[in-house]
């Protein structure tokens, strides 16, 4: 297998509980946040970096690969035959005559990896060397002291950094060696380009070890939670089971759509993206049709929409549910959104009708003046800088400010007005003004027109003609824009905007456009809106293709060709569609290998053009 092609693709498993298992598909890692147990400790936050790698060596043969100051070393993926994921991570290597298969799994909620080996043919000493860290798995750190207490066909680890953090790793088969040692300058190279901490050293405790003699089944356990080895095999069965009875319209994205899915508290949230993000109000609520309509899983769906309605704070949905920030103005009619499409799938009348007080408190916050946006007199949302999606900052400063009245917000002011219209009536409530108001902000909507462009201020008050993709949500709204209006948009959008990965940010032609997504944080951040693709947006994209050009046969191919880049992906991470993609071509994947709002949006499109 080639190294630099195997190193650019990723896996990641999850347990549900917001830890992970991830690294390339040739073994190696080129993250500071990959690692086989990234444990939850706070689920689904406090995620801490404790098995980077298990090495393993076979007739003096090393199966391990890491990069080192100018070389790779060891160079397994020269003994590497393939990589499969069925479900699980499975690593096929052949020494000679002997076959040698490492599979990773995780058990569902818990902080325990199982990583199994199964060899057929094997002879002589198989030794695998466990190398460890203690540390958030946010960035690359300084080794901290660690410590071991033997525990049988295994040991115990705790770091003086974090002495409530317990490492415990044992074996089934394998025979555990005390026999500390510390390997330095490990590199990661993908920090490396992000323009972040990318060197740190890995502890050893010691090894396991097994003599062969033929074939040989066993596994190495990792866990924050357990001291013995259970039924791996039991597990993993019923893992597998689980995993492959998930259903979504595009199957091989049901897992992505399933690791998403974690439990915070006593309910469910979802996770933004990983590997990085924590559970954020407007990513859940756009995510939530996609990773659990689709898939019909209306139970989880039900939680999660408690989770944030619970979090919710004078009509506003958090930001962060986590930090408990609430500076965002779209999250909340996202929530609206959201709470309407469950009921379109679920028909759930008392599960809504708990809901209602929320939508009201919705209601009363958008309708009226207040901190940092609130109603206008015209009915339209006025709204500070840096409160949408597009909220990256530069030196304390918004890249893109969209201080005013923003064309998407307002978009979906007006569709929560429609949407809670319609629950009103399905729930045999008084109107408290739901229609009067979104009659007064359709016709102040228009204002948003503008005739040079051909399509739709991005801000009005003050005006903001940029070509930016905010406005193709309005043009799959049927009823808020003459269709002329919704189809120029969506002509102008096409052309300065689209690409076969999803949305650019910003045009082409515009002179602060900014191609490439790479670099340290202040070039990203800088690229994050002003250019860069987003996959996410192709589902309000198909939302305005067929809203304008109707669901004929041939337009109905059209939108599932459009899907079929992110679908057949073959970069980045496995079976998943990355946060961004580059502006230019080619269009590299970029930020988080695995996004829930691109899963979701993909999914959801998939759905709605079948």
């Amino acid at each position: 297998m080639n190294y630099e092609e195997g190193a650019g693709r990723e896996w990641l498993l999850a347990n549900d509980l917001g830890g992970y298992a991830s690294a390339t598909i040739v073994g190696s890692n080129t993250r500071a946040y990959h690692g086989l147990l990234v444990a939850a400790l706070e689920p689904p936050a406090d995620r801490w970096l404790l098995l980077s790698s298990l090495d393993e060596e076979i007739a003096g043969i090393s199966l391990a690969n890491h990069q080192y100051p100018g070389v790779i070393y060891p160079q397994g993926f020269k003994y590497q035959q393939e990589f499969r994921s069925d479900p699980f991570p499975r690593l096929c290597y052949q020494v000679g005559s002997t076959w040698i298969e490492k599979t990773v799994f995780m058990i569902r909620g818990e902080n325990t990896t199982i990583i199994s080996y199964k060899i057929k043919n094997g002879q002589g000493t198989f030794a695998i060397v466990p190398l460890v860290h203690s540390r958030s798995f946010h960035a690359a750190f300084p080794l901290p002291p660690l410590s071991q207490e033997p525990l049988g066909a295994g040991t115990i680890l705790r770091s003086r950094l974090r002495p409530d953090i317990r490492l415990t790793l044992f074996s089934d088969g394998a025979a555990y060696v005390p026999q500390e040692m510390i390997y330095h300058n490990f590199e990661y190279e993908e920090e490396r380009l992000r323009g972040l901490a990318w060197k740190e050293d890995l502890f050893t405790p010691g090894h396991f070890e097994i003599e062969l003699s033929g074939d040989a089944a066993f596994a190495i356990a990792a866990s924050t939670w357990r001291t013995g080895m259970l039924d791996w095999r039991a597990e993993q069965k019923k893992e597998k089971e689980r995993l492959e009875k998930l259903t979504a319209p595009i199957p091989d994205l049901a897992k992505a759509a399933d690791s998403f899915l974690v439990k915070r508290d006593q309910g469910m949230s979802l996770i933004a993206g990983y590997h990085w993000f924590d559970d954020w109000g407007r990513d859940a609520m756009i995510s939530l049709p996609g990773l659990l309509l689709s898939t019909g899983r209306f139970e989880d769906a039900r939680q999660v929409l408690k989770s944030f309605a619970k979090a919710m704070n004078d009509g506003v949905l958090p930001n962060d549910l986590g930090a408990g920030s609430y500076n965002t103005v779209d999250a909340s009619l996202w929530f609206v959104r959201a709470v309407c499409s469950y009921f379109e799938y679920s028909k759930d009348r008392e599960f809504v009708g708990q809901l209602w007080p929320r939508l009201l408190e919705v209601f009363r916050r958008y309708s009226r003046p207040g901190e940092d946006f609130g109603g206008a007199e015209d009915g339209l949302i006025v709204s500070g800088a840096a409160l949408t999606w597009m909220d990256a900052r530069l030196d304390g400063r918004p890249v893109t400010s969209r201080a005013g009245k923003c064309c998407e917000i307002n978009a979906l002011w007006y569709s929560a007005l429609r949407d809670m219209q319609k629950l009103c009536e399905a729930l045999d409530k008084s109107d408290p003004g739901f229609t009067e108001l979104a009659e007064r902000v359709g016709h102040s909507y228009q204002r948003f027109w503008n005739s040079e462009t051909g399509c739709l201020y991005d801000v009005i008050d003050h005006e903001d003609a940029s070509i930016r993709p905010n406005q193709i949500i309005a043009a799959g709204i049927p009823d808020l824009l003459p269709l002329v209006m919704r189809k120029s948009i969506l002509d102008v959008v096409t052309r300065e905007l689209l690409t076969p990965y999803g949305l650019r940010t910003l045009s082409p032609r515009d002179p602060r456009y900014a191609g490439r997504y790479e670099g340290d944080p202040h070039r990203r951040d800088g690229a994050y809106h002003q250019g860069t693709v987003w996959p996410w947006l192709m589902g309000p994209y198909i939302d305005a293709l067929l809203s304008v050009n109707g669901r004929s046969g041939p337009v109905l191919v059209k939108a599932r060709e459009l899907l079929r880049p992110l679908i057949n992906m073959h970069a980045g991470g496995i079976d998943t569609i990355p946060e961004v993609f580059d502006g230019d071509s080619p269009q590299r994947p970029g930020g988080c290998i695995s996004q829930a709002w691109s899963v979701a949006e993909v999914l959801r499109a998939r759905e709605t053009c079948s």
